[in-house]
């Protein structure tokens, strides 16, 4: 009589390979806005602007010209992310391998992978709010108001949809050059010669400007410096740098203002790199807790360019 494994099932070997996390594309808005720190709840963004009068030169003094003195709050959001996990759970699976021996589990066996995901998540859940949040929504973007309803709430900003041939109603590869180039020309005579310019569009829409130009002319065509890993260039022949922001993917949104216009409030400069994982002895489980503050504005909401498509 032969072997008869009808009872067995397939094996398959579950620790053969280490625990691996998901890919996310983290966020790097931070890196182009100014961040102000040190903020529990709100703080003002304080702004001087002043009238210049020149006269003719004469004998005596007549005052001329005024200095106004205003103020612009931002306000920061606190939030925070609890999780507990029964780490006795782990001893029915292949988890078991890595846990120590004993029935007191107070630890996770992977944690050093667990903290790094979190981190992760977080850094992608800041970068969403930071453009995207909208506190009549839902989901992790309710949590804070973001630059882009910010922008829509003002009357001031520039619009940007104007293109050097017609408005866009679509992005494609045949209008994505006209329209950022539209944009540039719509850059207030203020701030025009700024070494800051940033444009701030989604990965989706870079990737098809960065084609288009290079298709316009592959034999010119430089690229980004370091193109496949910061996704950022200059605009060919001005200051004005193009960026790929997480957070505005998806929105057909583009948006161009100084650095120094655009802020980003919170309480500790790495809040969002500091969280704790410990065992609570009273619920038998081990926790997560991680807690920050975000909130977004603008200094001058004249100096912003902003794309949104024509219905």
């Amino acid at each position: 009589m032969g072997l008869d494994v009808s009872g067995l099932s397939v094996y398959t070997d579950e620790n053969k390979m280490d625990l691996i996390k998901k890919s996310v594309l983290e966020g790097r808005s931070l890196e182009y806005l100014t961040v102000q720190p040190d903020i529990k709840s709100s703080a003002t963004i304080n702004i001087i602007d002043s009238t210049l009068v020149g006269q003719a030169g004469s004998c005596g003094f007549n005052s001329d010209g005024t200095t106004v003195l205003s103020q612009r709050t931002l306000s920061v959001a606190p939030i925070k992310v609890n999780e507990s996990i029964c780490v006795d759970t782990l001893e029915s699976y292949y988890t078991q391998k890595m846990m120590n021996p004993g029935s007191y589990n107070e630890s996770i066996p992977f944690e050093q992978i667990y903290a790094e995901d979190k981190a992760e998540k977080i850094a992608d859940m800041l970068e969403s709010i930071v453009w995207k949040g909208d506190t009549g929504g839902a989901g992790n973007i309710a949590l804070a108001d973001g630059l882009l309803k910010v922008i829509d709430a003002e009357g001031a900003v520039v619009n940007g949809n104007t293109g050097a041939v017609t408005v866009a109603t679509g992005i494609t590869a045949a209008n994505i050059v006209d329209i950022v180039d539209g944009m540039v020309g719509a850059v207030p005579a203020d701030i025009i010669d700024a070494e800051d310019i940033v444009l701030f569009m989604g990965y989706d829409n870079y990737r098809t400007y960065a084609k288009a130009l290079r298709d316009a002319n592959l034999f010119a065509y430089t690229g980004a410096e370091d193109q496949g890993q910061k996704f950022s260039q200059m605009v060919p022949g001005t200051n004005v740098k193009v960026v790929a922001v997480k957070g505005l993917n998806g929105t057909s949104r583009l948006i161009l203002s100084r650095q120094a216009n655009l802020y980003i409030g919170t309480d500790l400069l790495n809040d969002a790199e500091q969280f704790s994982i410990f065992y609570s002895k009273d619920n038998d489980e081990v926790r997560f807790v991680a807690k920050l503050k975000i909130g977004v504005q603008l200094a001058f909401p004249e100096f912003v360019v902003e794309f949104t498509l024509v219905p």
